[in-house]
């Protein structure tokens, strides 16, 4: 019968699985050398190696001194924007050298006196050796605060030009500046000019809406 075939094949190929078992060595046993080699396991930490260590405590000492060096002094106003801001506004302005100014002032002038300051023949007045410009400086600011009108006359000349005024234009200084660079170049060696006798000249003509003419700039007198 078919079926007592198939229970018959099914018990040798049992029978034969059992036999390849018993002749297959213990896995166990082979390894059980090896288990003896290996180490026992421990509780507690493996020690820090030395390098890191030493590498953990350069590191401490370099951002030490980096603190040390680059921290301001620990100031509380060290990085505040505004108290640097603060601090170099009320540092006072370094003072202008009256030269530097008044050559910078005097391009407004090259127009008419030149840059050599010889003027133009006829209508505008030589700053060169010109009495007025060598004369009393509170009359010389008195013509670039209110202007001038011709005739006039310079080193035997006359000149007919009209000198616009400057007071509105330029501050004290400014004008200061201007007179004593004039009256120390192209020849002339004259004392410089301080701002406050501009502004002693400003204060007491306030109330002039015109030019100067020549007779009126030789009556007038600073206080007077």
């Amino acid at each position: 019968m078919p079926e007592d075939k198939d229970s018959k094949r099914s018990g040798e190929y049992r029978l034969s699985l059992e036999a390849a078992e018993r002749k297959t060595p213990d896995v166990i046993p082979l390894h059980r050398a090896v288990m003896r080699e290996m180490a026992e396991p421990r509780d507690g930490l493996e020690p820090v190696p030395v390098w890191l260590i030493l590498g953990f405590l350069a590191l401490a000492g370099w951002a030490g001194w980096y603190i040390a060096m680059n921290s301001g002094g620990f100031a509380p106003d060290q990085y505040n924007e505004k108290a640097l801001l603060a601090g170099k506004s009320a540092e006072a302005p370094k003072p202008v050298d009256p030269m530097v100014l008044g050559r910078r002032t005097f391009n407004n002038c090259v127009t008419c006196h030149q840059q050599n300051g010889e003027g133009v023949p006829g209508a505008y007045p030589p700053l060169a050796g010109s009495e007025i410009v060598n004369g009393p400086p509170e009359k010389l600011a008195a013509i670039l605060l209110h202007g001038l009108n011709g005739p006039l006359h310079v080193k035997g000349a006359v000149y007919n030009g009209e000198m616009p005024e400057w007071g509105s234009k330029l501050k004290d200084e400014q004008i200061a500046a201007v007179l004593t660079y004039i009256r120390a170049s192209f020849g002339n060696s004259a004392a410089p000019v301080n701002p406050d006798l501009v502004q002693k000249v400003r204060q007491a003509t306030s109330s002039r809406n015109k030019p100067w003419t020549e007779s009126e700039l030789e009556q007038f007198r600073l206080g007077g």
